[in-house]
């Protein structure tokens, strides 16, 4: 095998050569319940009709045009996503990818003010690169919201922006109060900086609201999105509001790569959040995630297995107790992968990651659902935790 994945490593497991919906296929035949969306990327399944329709008939007209180039599908991309985002008056830059959509945030905001800091909560993870990336020491502060709930040590007076994530934590899922984050807000605004909202893995309704920092009423003066806009195909947005856009010099901003505002990146984007809205799946997404939580809830009573269980739509979160002969996480994971059902366990967390498409089948969370019950009854007679 040539292909290595994001740590070097050689990728290790079956060849997977189709999928549909919740289900991933291998070139032996057998099938695999995706609980993960991909990298939370698929909120309307994998292979969604609509998505391969509309990525085969945009690429008989258009693939990618150079960003100086306007096409209309870009223009209706860009107002749908500042109505849904809440920015209005604002305009849009297309991207290929979430780490990109924060990094060119966040350079702008450079180019912008002169302060030298920008404020974040701690085990964010906004970028693969760059300023957002490397997050140096002299022009970063993490702020551990868990652990001190004081922000009065804060100099106000130096933050460019508060780049909010509203509820990933590194993937634990863990979501900020919402009083607190309200009054950094507010805080960073009366002294002039702006705030920028890391919607990459909250948004486009995996929370069962549009975007994350909806569940905290407030509106960003940039939103970066990226990962389910394009229902797996890469392309991602930051949307900048008027307010940032009236001190932008273009004279001292520069940004340019090759697929910037390609076409069929930005109908790829338009269909998706039609298909939400179409489908009503900020609705289902509440359900789902209602009906999978309570489930969760009456296994963590009933075995005492589980620690907590975390959640937002259908962004959820498993922690399992600790256990000094072995790893829960991990023996529940290996059980699970036997039963083909592929969930992630956070290195050095006993957590895992849940986080199936928002068009998830009721058949298949109860598939989920059963086996999980089973090996945790299994565990909680064979140790004491």
């Amino acid at each position: 095998m040539r292909i290595i994945n994001s740590t070097g490593h050689e990728l290790k497991y079956d060849n997977i050569v189709r999928a549909q919906n919740c289900t991933l296929f291998d070139d032996s035949g057998n099938s695999y319940l995706d609980l993960e969306s991909g990298i939370w990327c698929t909120p309307l399944g994998h292979c969604h009709p609509r998505i391969t329709r509309v990525i085969s008939e945009q690429s008989a007209k258009m693939i990618h045009s150079g960003y100086c180039y306007l096409n209309p599908v870009m223009d209706e991309a860009a107002g749908r996503i500042l109505d849904i985002t809440g920015i209005g008056d604002g305009k849009c830059v297309f991207l290929c990818s979430g780490s990109e959509a924060v990094e060119y945030s966040v350079k702008l905001c450079r180019s912008i003010f002169d302060k030298p800091y920008f404020l974040t909560m701690k085990n964010c993870y906004l970028s693969a690169y760059g300023l957002s990336g490397e997050r140096p020491d002299n022009e970063w502060i993490e702020f551990d919201w868990q652990n001190d709930d004081s922000i009065a040590r804060i100099d106000f007076s130096k933050v460019a922006a508060f780049i909010f994530e509203p509820g990933s934590s590194l993937g634990l899922v863990n979501f900020p109060p919402k009083d607190l984050v309200q009054q950094i807000v507010n805080r960073v605004r009366d002294n002039g900086g702006i705030v920028i909202a890391n919607e990459v893995t909250t948004g486009m309704g995996r929370t069962g609201k549009w975007f994350g920092y909806q569940h905290y009423d407030i509106v960003p003066d940039i939103a970066a999105i990226g990962k389910g806009l394009g229902n797996g195909y890469p392309v991602s947005c930051a949307a900048v509001s008027d307010r940032v856009l009236s001190r932008f010099d273009p004279y001292k901003f520069h940004y340019a790569q090759s697929h910037q505002n390609d076409p069929l990146g930005a109908t790829v984007a338009n269909e998706v959040i039609r298909i939400i809205e179409e489908d009503n799946l900020l609705d289902r997404c509440v359900r789902t995630g209602i009906l999978i939580s309570k489930r969760l809830l009456d296994i963590k009573e009933r075995y005492g297995v589980i620690k907590e269980i975390r959640g937002r739509g259908l962004m959820l979160a498993i922690e399992f107790m600790s256990c000094d002969s072995f790893s829960v996480a991990e023996v529940v994971n290996e059980k699970l992968l036997e039963k083909k059902i592929i969930l992630v366990k956070r290195p050095g967390h006993e957590v895992f990651r849940l986080d199936p498409a928002l068009t998830i089948e009721l058949s298949d969370i109860n598939y989920f659902l059963d086996n999980l019950e089973s090996i945790i009854k299994d565990i909680s007679t064979s140790v004491n935790l």
